[in-house]
């Protein structure tokens, strides 16, 4: 069962202009997404996405696959079907997110072996527990509830103390994807949903569209880097802080 990892970079991100390009710890924040990416168990196939020569120099010059997309790409989502339809060899697809310098392996690699193991799962996230109840609560953290058979119930920005949302087991999503590769390629041909327009969240018009999507648990935190101010203050901290 052929597995392809895709991480996708672009140069314009409207809060970070350049921003995988960016200097932590003395490489590229891209670079630091790359090295982790290969240490996870099970991928046949890692490409870096993206439809800009800076980054695909970049990229090249430490050793990365790189596949150009267009630059009409709405999403990473986007330019990981884009890649996805030049491999039909893959049967799963994993929608990395270029903006985790600290993506967590293990997890990951326990996602591959998840869908491998269980073909009924046709897409696959990771989220972990969040003991910071004021982060918790924040908008721009995204939580998600999970059943007991371990599918999402919902994804939100929502506080779920303080909204009316079933309140069960709630993890803090980490925005990372697996895909069976034909599904995929349905959902980025889907319009955006009722509820993925109101929340601002991809991953809902999977539930929209009666998609079940398995939540795996990772054991740390990989949350992406959106500031220049968030940048700098991992770089302060240090790896593994």
């Amino acid at each position: 069962m052929s597995v392809l990892a895709v991480i996708p970079a672009r140069y314009g991100a409207t809060r970070f202009p350049g921003k995988p390009l960016a200097p932590l710890w003395g490489r590229p924040l891209l670079q630091h997404v790359w090295e982790r990416a290969r240490r996870v168990a099970g991928l046949d196939t890692l490409v870096v996405a993206t439809d800009d020569e800076r980054i695909e120099r970049a990229a090249r010059g430490f050793g990365a696959t790189v596949e150009r997309t267009s630059a009409e790409c709405a999403s990473g989502t986007d330019r990981a079907a884009e890649v996805a339809r030049r491999h039909p060899e893959a049967e799963i697809v994993v929608n990395l997110q270029g903006d985790e310098p600290e993506l967590d392996p293990q997890a990951v690699s326990r996602l591959i072996a998840g869908m491998r193991a269980d073909p009924a799962i046709r897409m696959a996230t990771l989220a972990h527990v969040e003991p910071d109840a004021a982060m918790f609560a924040a908008p721009d953290v995204v939580k998600v509830g999970v059943d007991g058979e371990g599918f999402a119930l919902y994804f939100t920005r929502e506080d779920p103390a303080a909204a009316a949302l079933p309140q069960g087991v709630i993890l803090r999503h980490i925005g990372l994807y697996g895909f069976r590769r034909e599904l995929l390629l349905e959902f980025a041909a889907w319009p955006p949903g009722r509820l993925e327009r109101r929340e601002r969240l991809e991953q809902l018009r999977a539930l929209e569209h009666g998609v079940r999507v398995k939540v795996f648990e990772a054991a740390q935190s990989s949350a992406g880097i959106d500031t220049p101010e968030q940048l700098a203050a991992l770089e302060r901290r240090g790896p593994g802080g």
